[in-house]
């Protein structure tokens, strides 16, 4: 599942404070975080987003490298005996 992640708040989060603590785990790479603020907690998210982005673009930009790849027609032409 890409992108999802899975947060849990401490209990000594206050958002009326501006004061988060908790988990963060990326489910697809479990990679995870124990945050003690806000700050922590989105930069987290944003290292994540960035490496999917280049990640992403060195995909695209092996796929547009490659050769195009001609398309076999799977139907057997009959031949006629």
């Amino acid at each position: 599942m890409r992108g999802a992640f899975v947060v849990q708040l401490g209990c000594e989060t206050k958002p009326g404070e501006g004061k988060f603590e908790g988990w963060v785990k990326k489910v697809d790479s479990c990679t995870e975080l124990r945050f003690r603020s806000g700050e922590e907690l989105l930069k987290f998210f944003g290292q994540r987003f960035d490496l999917a982005m280049a990640s992403a673009n060195k995909a695209r930009a092996c796929e547009t490298k490659q050769a195009p790849v001609e398309k076999k027609n799977c139907r057997s032409k009959r031949r006629s005996p």
